[in-house]
């Protein structure tokens, strides 16, 4: 779902700490707004598909417009995580939160007020564009102004909050399908739109972000917020000065090795296989089928026998799931690994999926159905079954929610080298939105067309990307970016790699590139003294 984008603890004096406090609890959670609308509009039209009101409205309501509706919101996201580095980068991470948000209330007000399908869409789209950018701008500026020691915790709140929208999405979605007018389907969309007008108010509640103050020369001010936050106001404050030093220095660094642009990026060939697994993995977060459940959940209980209000309140319980079960995701990440919870997760997710085919296959039949405008599976005559599948939808959830959905993010946050870390996290980012366009689009029209044969092929996807797991993707817990790079000029297949002993015989490697780094920053440093120094 949402990026969390981890920031390394920094090389200073552990002992110094943060006294940052509430406030910045309250700060983090403002900015984490753009979590909330990230997750409510992912998943308010999943039920808003499913009300009577919305398909008579929009009579004709087929398969490919089904798809249009989750596909177009996608699309937009991918624009919106190009747009918003350059955008990012010029006026600040704040004021171009506020700058989404306000696209976010344009987008809300489109779908609330639509008179056709193809406002609707459009509404989709530019809800989109504001999405995307707030999927990378609320943990990136979280990240920025948090202490490293509760850096994890405030930047994984993020995904929380994604989590929390679309809980109160689908009760929302569950409460207003009583309502006996298109105002059932209008109110949740109208909804979205108020946290967004708080969100847009961000500049005036908000520090800006201090990195990007240094990144802009503004130091006083960037030391004015670390203090505000950090040091009670303290800009002498020991931690305030660390801080400061650190950001400046990784400024510094990041400046002077980044590559210049995805051109560049692509033609290196050192960069080739970080890029191939990592939007490998991107993309696969996708291909779990996760999304499949959480855009039309509401079709598969109403399948499974739930009709009207019951799929509504089945897909605020599927979402109860997703809040409850991200929370021991976050904790077992840092423990077991990476790439064992993703394995664990595709596991669990694979079996899943074919227990429900073969319900769905073996306990029901394939029938028409008028309100939908497709074909579906009837499962009438075995209420059995039917409970059987509900129960697997939501187990289904709990293996995604504690896997691939924060998994994943980390990953690709983790193992790029910094001289492509930016323009490789930004890359992969938009494949995996490309994947959620796919899987949008295309999975209506198969639900449509082979009805549970669906899930046998996101089952068989899902082996394929457990092998490919297994075979190819190195485990970054506890490793530095300089000791990643070297895991990756490795063996391709990585299954029985042993990573201390292939550290250990190559630690002259690792501190060849690790000096080169240093090297950088030092000539980077003399090279703006210089500048100082000389004359006018």
């Amino acid at each position: 779902m949402s990026p969390i984008i981890p920031v390394s603890g920094g090389k200073g004096d552990p002992n110094i700490r943060s006294e940052a406090g509430f406030i910045l609890y309250v700060i983090t959670a403002f900015a984490a707004l753009g979590g909330l609308l990230f997750g409510y509009d992912f998943g308010v039209t999943s039920g808003v598909m499913a009300m009577p009101y919305f398909q008579e409205y929009f009579y004709e309501l087929t398969p490919a417009i089904k798809g249009a509706l989750n596909s177009l919101m996608g699309c937009g996201a991918v624009f919106g995580c190009l747009i918003v580095g350059v955008l990012s980068d010029r006026f600040g991470r704040r004021d171009t939160i506020a700058g989404s948000a306000l696209i976010f209330i344009v987008g809300g007000i489109l779908q609330t007020a639509s008179q056709n399908i193809e406002m609707q869409l459009i509404g989709r789209f530019v809800s989109g564009l504001s999405v995307g950018a707030c999927s990378v701008l609320s943990p990136m500026y979280n990240a920025e102004l948090a202490p490293k020691e509760i850096r994890g915790r405030l930047v994984g709140f993020q995904q929380l909050m994604v989590d929390i929208g679309l809980l109160v999405s689908g009760w929302l979605d569950f409460g207003t399908i009583y309502i006996h007018s298109d105002w059932s389907w209008r109110i949740p969309y109208m909804v979205q739109i108020l946290p967004a007008i708080l969100l847009a108010f961000c500049p005036f509640l908000l520090p800006r972000s201090p990195r990007w103050l240094v990144e802009k020369g503004r130091y006083d001010e960037a030391m004015l917020v670390l203090a505000q936050v950090h040091g009670n106001g303290d800009q002498n404050h020991p931690y305030v000065q660390q801080e400061f030093k650190e950001i400046k220095d990784s400024v510094v660094l990041e400046n002077n090795l980044s590559v210049g642009s995805y051109i560049d990026l692509l033609k290196d060939s050192r960069n080739h296989r970080v890029l191939w697994v990592g939007c490998s993995i991107a993309i696969f977060q996708q291909l779990t089928g996760a999304n499949v459940i959480m855009y039309y959940a509401a079709f598969m209980f109403q399948q499974a026998g739930l009709k009207g209000s019951m799929s509504l309140m089945a897909n605020g319980i599927n979402y109860i799931v997703m809040v409850v079960f991200c929370i021991p995701g976050m904790l077992l990440v840092d423990r077991v690994g990476r790439v064992k919870l993703m394995i664990w997760g595709s596991t669990g997710m694979c079996v899943c999926f074919f227990i429900i085919a073969g319900l769905y296959g073996g306990c029901g039949y394939k029938e028409w159905d008028e309100a939908s405008m497709s074909h579906v599976v009837n499962m009438s005559e075995n209420p059995n079954a039917q409970n059987a599948v509900i129960a697997f939808i939501f187990i289904f959830v709990a293996f995604y929610a504690t896997t691939w959905a924060p998994v994943a993010w980390i990953y690709i946050a983790e193992i790029f080298p910094l001289r492509i870390r930016s323009k490789g996290f930004a890359l992969a980012s938009s494949v995996l939105w490309i994947g959620n366009i796919v899987v949008g689009q295309v999975t209506p029209v198969l639900m449509d067309s082979i009805t549970w044969g669906t899930y046998l092929i996101y089952g068989a996807i899902g082996i394929g990307m457990l092998v490919w797991v297994i075979l190819f993707a190195p485990e970054p817990k506890g490793l530095s970016l300089e000791e990643m790079e070297v895991i990756f000029k490795g063996p391709l297949i990585v299954t029985n790699l042993n990573y201390t002993e292939y550290l250990a015989a190559h630690h002259e490697e690792i501190e060849r590139i690790r000096e080169e780094v240093n090297r950088a920053a030092v000539d980077k440093s003399k090279g703006e003294m210089s500048e100082e120094k000389s004359p006018l």
